[in-house]
């Protein structure tokens, strides 16, 4: 008799809980509607469907947001930036391991100097080959030029006139080279001082970097 009454007041008890405490657990979906009212209910209501919308719980509070999806519009947008950031990405992994060979590859900056030296030197060596190689089409080309002379007032043979042009375009073939290995003076002198600022400004920050760090070792 008093078990059955025991089990009695404690099916009374269950059913008497507040409804708050009953519902523990399950989630309110609200959502924002076409007409700017907001729409809820304990499944995702179809004014929701497409839209951005919260999970929240029986205390009241929001557990978790879901954004809207994305139009196709705002996809590619999002790709975009996306695909930017990696490019920015790799930009940043490639100047980074640009300025490590940097490091590895000078101790100061003299050697960087001296690189530039050594590089404009080869290349000036390669011009005087060239300048050599174009006097020696210039005088060929006096020597036909006098031969031609004989030929002023009769037809000139075609093995004659073959060499005059052959020579002709060696001669220019190789002006366009020379002027091309000058401009290649320029464009070393120019890579080697960006190298030579950019290792200046890698070892002052390098070098201020344990001073940063013993200055806030300091007691204050």
């Amino acid at each position: 008799m008093m078990l059955r009454l025991g089990s009695a007041l404690m099916l009374l008890g269950a059913a008497l809980l507040p409804a708050p405490a009953a519902a523990q657990g399950r989630f309110t979906y609200c959502c924002i509607d076409d007409n700017g009212k907001q729409a809820c209910s304990d499944v995702l209501p179809k004014e929701c469907y497409g839209r951005a919308y919260r999970e929240i719980n029986a205390q009241g509070v929001t557990k978790r947001r879901v954004d809207a999806p994305l139009t196709a519009e705002q996809r590619a947008i999002k790709d975009a930036e996306a695909k930017k950031a990696r490019e920015e990405e790799l930009k940043r992994l490639e100047q980074d391991r640009k300025n490590r060979a940097l490091l590895a590859t000078y101790a100061t900056e003299q050697d960087i100097d001296y690189a530039r030296g050594r590089a404009v030197a080869d290349i000036e060596k390669a011009i005087k080959a060239l300048q050599e190689k174009q006097a020696e089409l210039a005088s060929r080309k006096q020597q036909l030029d006098n031969e031609a002379e004989f030929y002023k007032k009769k037809p000139m043979p075609q093995q004659l006139q073959a060499q005059m042009r052959d020579n002709d375009t060696e001669m220019k073939a190789q002006q366009t080279a020379i002027e091309g290995r000058q401009k290649e003076i320029d464009v070393v002198k120019a890579r080697y001082e960006d190298e030579k600022m950019r290792y200046r400004a890698l070892t002052n920050k390098k070098a201020a970097a344990p001073a940063a760090s013993g200055a806030d070792a300091r007691p204050r």
